[in-house]
């Protein structure tokens, strides 16, 4: 029996709706194309520090790290990994509050216009690992 194509993108649909790691297509500028709620969750506190309006993920990570958005314009080949899962911390303030978060990156090209863009919050995990190599 041959998969109904149809069937297939609901599931990966929803497969990426309830995923608890961001994933976001864009094309190579960084405007988002596919974006699941767990990358808005983390994205849009960003952009909102940074005074963007949210639509774009390049611009929002380069105004906190500007490494990413030049390592994606030094990446000349049509597709490829550019960024494997580093890991990045980020600063900013909400509420007079200073936050501290860490993430991990990866990006990927895929063909001549399109970027995938897998991202995570970290920090949970990392406290709960100082805890664990705290002695008792």
């Amino acid at each position: 029996m041959v998969p109904d194509p149809q069937q297939q993108v609901q599931k990966l649909m929803r497969f990426m709706h309830h995923a608890p790691l961001a994933m976001v297509e864009t094309d190579l500028r960084g405007t988002l194309l596919q974006v699941n709620p767990k990358a808005l969750q983390l994205m849009m506190p960003m952009a909102a520090y940074l005074g963007l309006p949210g639509d774009n993920l390049l611009d929002t990570l380069t105004g906190f790290l500007p490494a990413v958005g030049q390592a994606v314009a030094r990446f000349d080949k049509d597709s490829g990994m550019i960024i494997d899962q580093e890991p990045y911390r980020i600063e900013f303030q909400m509420n007079a509050l200073p936050i501290e978060r860490f993430f991990s990156l990866t990006i990927e090209k895929l063909g001549a216009e399109i970027l995938l863009i897998f991202f995570d919050d970290v920090t949970d995990f990392l406290l709960k690992a100082d805890q664990i190599r705290q002695p008792l």
